[in-house]
């Protein structure tokens, strides 16, 4: 038994031995292993550090194409104010409501320009009660009227229509009708004249017994009146008063309000006749509001009455007193029958003035009030020579007497 054990004995150590010598080359082995991976994890930490230094170097150029784009959009936008800014500045230096588009600059050009006058397209109703409508005005006037589109390079004020009393005048004619052996006699007024000399001598070229009316205080409205005189053409005074839009709508310089004791409207009148050499009468500019004022018109009329002046009604208004003062005051009196040129229209003038003649046909006379557009001018010039006879152009002079 004892060699047994000895011989089991000696099989347990030879195991163990084996299993020992067997262990060991693992244990060699993993530590190559441990060795071979420690170096690769060495060198792949560099590869990171290479990464990361190479990363910002990429990016380095996209954040200067960002930075270029922003510099670009700030060039942009400072372009874009100082533009705005200069754009601002021409408006507020031309006074006058204008619209962006470039068609209405606000530029202070004088009216002696060999341009054409605005085209308007007023909306003129038959008895409306009243419509204002745009006309060359003095650069310095600032019309208050909102969404007002400059057309022109011209500056522009407003004039009132009231188509309405067309029909009225027909019943109180100053002079009334005459009988059929007496030619039917016109007369063709011109207002708002003083801003285009070259027009103003236009007319008068096309006929001799046009009556020109003349702003008060307008760049050229004494060198008009001077040119005309020494052409002895007839002259008055267009005189500015208060409309019923006031202050919204400006009659201009020299214009007589309702506001005014009667000291200051009194100067103002004399300023304003003072301003126009050579005037035989006076009609008013605008003046819905002043002109249905008894009393203002009172005033008015006192002063006319003792400088030997007639005044014409334009018949802004449908309420007017201007023909009831003037009997008061028995001074020599009439009123606008027809206004020629609301629309400047070769076409609507035309009809117009067709209309003035038959309503001279059939109360002996007639009087139209124009303005100092080329559709007007060119529609006289084709109409006038028409009548022949038939129908006599006067001046106006020749068409007031003292209310009955």
């Amino acid at each position: 038994m004892s060699s047994s054990v000895t011989g089991s004995s000696a099989k347990s150590m030879a195991v163990k031995n084996t299993t020992s010598t067997r262990r060991k080359p693992k244990t060699a082995a993993s530590k190559t292993l441990a060795k071979k991976r420690t170096p690769a994890k060495k060198k792949a930490a560099p590869k990171a550090k290479t990464q990361k230094k190479t990363g910002p170097q990429k990016a380095a150029p996209g954040l200067i194409h960002e930075l270029k784009k922003i510099g670009l959009g700030i060039a942009i936008l400072l372009a874009i104010c100082m533009t705005t800014a200069m754009i601002a500045d021409i408006l507020l230096k031309s006074g006058s409501p204008v619209s962006m588009s470039p068609t209405p600059p606000q530029s202070q050009v004088s009216p002696l320009v060999d341009k054409d006058m605005p085209v308007l397209t007023p909306a003129v109703k038959k008895n409306a009660n009243r419509i204002t409508q745009p006309i060359p005005p003095h650069p310095k006037i600032k019309t208050q009227i909102p969404g007002l589109i400059k057309k022109s390079s011209r500056p522009k004020l407003l004039y009132e229509v009231f188509e309405g009393v067309d029909a009225e005048h027909a019943r109180t004619s100053a002079i009334g009708p005459t009988n059929g052996n007496i030619t039917p006699k016109i007369a063709i007024i011109i207002d708002d004249l003083g801003y285009d000399k070259r027009i103003a001598m236009s007319l008068f070229d096309v006929h001799s017994d046009i009556t020109f009316a003349i702003l008060p205080f307008s760049p050229f409205g004494k060198t008009i009146a001077n040119h005309l005189s020494a052409k002895g053409a007839e002259l008055m005074l267009h005189l500015p008063m208060e409309p019923t839009q006031y202050p919204q709508v400006n009659p201009g310089p020299g214009a007589l309000l309702a506001a005014m004791t009667p000291d200051a409207l009194l100067a103002q009148l004399q300023k304003d006749l003072d301003a126009v050499p050579g005037i035989v009468g006076v009609n008013n500019h605008m003046g819905s509001r002043l002109t249905a004022s008894a009393e203002k018109m009172r005033q008015v009329f006192t002063v006319l009455k003792k400088e030997g002046l007639f005044f014409i009604d334009s018949r802004t208004s449908p309420d007017s007193k201007c023909e009831v003062s003037a009997r008061l005051f028995q001074l020599r009196f009439s009123h606008r029958d027809i206004f020629l040129d609301n629309f400047q229209k070769v076409d609507y003038i035309s009809g117009q003035f067709h209309k003035l003649i038959r309503r001279a046909k059939k109360h002996g006379h007639a009087i139209g009030i124009g303005h100092p557009y080329k559709a007007t001018l060119e529609t006289l010039k084709i109409e006038l020579p028409k009548l022949k006879g038939r129908v006599q152009v006067v001046r106006a002079s020749r068409l007031v007497v003292v209310p009955a």
